[in-house]
């Protein structure tokens, strides 16, 4: 990277989070931090845009576009025994510590030829515009089929899958070499709470 280079890419990483602000309002998306979410009566999106400089010393926006149902941090919430944390603001679902990423439906990169501000607008205008059609376009099936998309909490997508649809021993049969997940709090590790869970609604 030239010492050019180096200096434009501040300038874009420096304005991305305003730019960002200043586009969404249009679609009446939200932003927490770094991430763009949107959420319907069941479903949960998210949008992650970034610039980074890749080992080919070129430059490129990015974006990660992911669905899941309110239900799957709902029931973590309830195993985990943070019940609480289904009534803080749905924010909380895109950037809590204690949350389920959502499986990924679009991931793509775009260069900046030339480094520039009025390019990076016109990328995120794309982006922007490709996450409001999925927003509007999606559907459960559309979690379900690509839940096993991204391997970033795949094991905890499919397992409280498998709870939610009733299907005990198979969530038992799948988190039998699984250790004890994720996610602990106290002494509650998440994939023992699954585990303890599946048992006791079999036996009933």
């Amino acid at each position: 990277m030239t010492k050019e280079e180096r200096q434009k890419y501040k300038e874009l990483t420096k304005v991305l989070p305003k730019i960002l602000k200043d586009k969404i309002k249009k679609y009446k998306f939200k932003k927490k931090d770094f991430m763009i979410w949107y959420s319907t009566k069941e479903l949960f999106f998210d949008l992650l845009i970034g610039v980074k400089v890749k080992s080919d010393d070129k430059c490129y926006c990015t974006a990660i576009e992911t669905i899941k149902p309110l239900w799957l941090d709902d029931l973590l919430w309830d195993l985990l025994k943070m019940e609480t944390n289904k009534k803080e603001p749905l924010s909380l679902r895109t950037i809590g510590a204690f949350t389920v990423s959502g499986a990924e439906l679009f991931k793509n990169e775009t260069e900046l030829k030339e480094w520039t501000i009025s390019e990076l607008e016109e990328i995120i205008d794309n982006y922007l515009e490709h996450f409001y059609k999925t927003a509007q376009s999606s559907s459960i099936c559309d979690f379900y089929n690509n839940l096993e998309n991204s391997i970033y909490h795949v094991e905890l997508r499919k397992a409280l899958s498998f709870i939610y649809d009733h299907k005990y021993q198979d969530a038992l049969d799948y988190l039998l070499d699984k250790g004890d997940g994720v996610f602990k709090n106290g002494d509650i590790s998440i994939n023992s709470a699954m585990r303890e869970y599946c048992k006791n609604q079999l036996s009933h």
